[in-house]
């Protein structure tokens, strides 16, 4: 069986936490990094488990959104940002919140 790649894309100060958990980093990686990224694992049909900062999670990239939508062989996850206030959304979030009405709305 194929092992599953492990990869953070990320701020720096989250880098070395997941280097140490034996993930290959991309520390304060672009959109433009991120998207070579999945693109290089799509192509090699490489399985694995992707987790981002939440800035990068929120880009505007098709390329994320195809490689979420298609599920399967990458898993996408997001962590926040360290020193960050903001809750964590998801991208499941809004679809809640369209299926729940406002009371997933966040408290703060």
């Amino acid at each position: 069986m194929e092992k599953t790649a492990l990869y953070f894309a990320g701020e720096f100060g989250l880098a070395t936490g997941f280097r140490l958990a034996g993930f290959e980093v991309l520390t304060d990686a672009s959109v433009a990094e991120l998207e070579a990224l999945l693109n290089d694992l799509r192509q090699r049909r490489q399985a694995a488990f992707v987790v981002l900062d939440q800035r990068l999670a929120g880009a505007d990239s098709k390329i994320l959104r195809e490689v979420r939508d298609e599920g399967g062989r990458i898993l996408i996850t997001q962590v926040p940002l360290l020193g960050s206030d903001a809750p964590l959304l998801s991208c499941v979030d809004a679809h809640m919140r369209q299926m729940l009405g406002d009371s997933l709305d966040v408290k703060t």
